[in-house]
């Protein structure tokens, strides 16, 4: 009786453990403009290209799927010159580390800066925001990915899952770009 009663326990803990791996991107090669430090990533099929703000502002974004625009770059990145870029040249921007989503980068009237947003809204749950502005600079698509979790805790050391996330909505942003010209607003949020 206690054999079974061991085995039942130890066949419903394993069934409750989490995994600790989160999957590798896989998917088509991408070619991704960062700002600041490059990321520690597990893939191989995605291709950096270092730039600061001001080289990302006067080149043609149209070579690259995406622009990562790392921490230490996120307070000049609310600039009024730079938010109108992320408005006009049509790619995503995933703003790493913002504790202001991505408000500091959307086109407002009376715009605040990245700090006094950032006081504001403290988010400490997701890594990454995106923000894509549709044709016409209306309406925009957004993204927001968590930290990843193991064992109910939050894991701020590893984030190599969340930029594998990042690929992902990136891979399917080309695939809607050349499907659809819907210019309704989305909001996705990616768990």
């Amino acid at each position: 009786m206690l054999f079974i009663s061991l085995t039942l326990m130890l066949f419903f803990l394993s069934a409750c453990q989490t995994s600790n791996v989160e999957e590798l991107y896989e998917g088509v090669s991408l070619k991704i403009a960062v700002v600041g430090e490059l990321p520690n990533i597990r893939e191989d099929n995605i291709t950096f290209n270092k730039l600061s703000l001001n080289e990302l502002y006067h080149a043609n974004l149209d070579v690259y799927d995406a622009v990562f625009i790392m921490e230490d770059h996120l307070s000049d990145a609310a600039n009024e010159k730079y938010v109108k870029m992320y408005k006009e040249k049509k790619v995503p921007y995933f703003f790493v580390g913002s504790k202001a989503y991505t408000i500091p980068f959307q086109d407002f009237q009376n715009p605040a800066s990245y700090e006094v947003e950032a006081k504001k809204v403290n988010d400490t749950y997701y890594f990454i925001s995106g923000l894509l502005y549709e044709e016409g600079g209306e309406s925009f698509r957004s993204w927001s990915l968590p930290y990843s979790y193991i064992d109910n805790e939050i894991q701020r050391d590893n984030v190599q899952g969340v930029y594998s996330r990042v690929f992902e909505v990136i891979e399917k942003e080309i695939k809607v770009a050349y499907e659809s010209n819907d210019s309704s607003t989305v909001i996705m949020q990616y768990n």
